[in-house]
């Protein structure tokens, strides 16, 4: 009888994006030790990681979230426009979530310290390449705002809801000025005004509250 050849298990395909090449290295040293990873590209900033994207096919993105430039969830945004199921799992140096939500809120199926240990980076890709989501432990994630019903309810003018989507798709100020024919400094002080309106703090708080109202079709 002849013996079946089970085939090896597919190895998870990782693409490292990072503007800074010391953070690319630990973290690409720490998934060459795993028989099941493979580093299959590296980029020093959002556009170069889009640029990539198409030659690389990763499963997973490990994704810096305060890169200049184009920040890390802008790239999600972006990315996601090329490939609705791309998996990212956010990364920072520090313990605070503005950042890693608003990622989140864009479509990242997790966050990682960069100071954690290896261990949890191996798990959180494995976790996220299966579908699954990773919040790394050591930061605690916000509570999902609590705002007054009556501020909810409170109308937005045409501009103010105009903001609002552009915000909650993950616009940046200066596609906002480019397509609301504003200046920055316009499109600050209307933004501002709108999140106090709203009572909201960050654009996740926003994207979460957009979802809800059905803003965003």
């Amino acid at each position: 009888m002849k013996e079946e050849i089970t085939p090896p298990p597919k190895k998870i395909r990782v693409m490292v994006v990072d503007d800074h090449s010391v953070m690319r290295r630990a973290l690409r040293s720490i998934l060459e030790t795993q028989e099941l990873l493979e580093v299959v590209a590296e980029a020093d900033s959002g556009q170069a990681a889009l640029d990539l994207w198409s030659s690389a096919q990763p499963d997973v993105i490990l994704m810096d979230g305060s890169m200049p430039d184009m920040n890390g969830m802008e790239t999600i945004r972006r990315l996601r426009q090329l490939a609705p199921e791309v998996k990212v799992i956010g990364i920072t140096l520090y313990e605070q979530t503005t950042y890693l939500e608003e990622m989140i809120s864009v479509g990242a199926s997790g966050y990682l310290l960069k100071t954690g240990s290896p261990s949890d980076v191996v798990k959180a890709i494995q976790v996220v390449a299966g579908g699954g989501t990773y919040f790394d432990p050591s930061i605690p994630r916000r509570a999902k705002p609590v705002v007054e019903e009556h501020e909810i309810a409170r109308e937005l003018s045409a501009d103010e809801l105009a903001v609002a989507k552009l915000l909650a798709e993950g616009q940046t100020n200066r596609e906002l000025a480019e397509a609301l024919s504003l200046t920055k400094t316009e499109v600050e002080s209307r933004r501002s005004a709108l999140m106090k309106k709203l009572g909201l703090q960050t654009r996740a708080e926003l994207v979460r509250l957009a979802n809800e109202r059905h803003w965003l079709g």
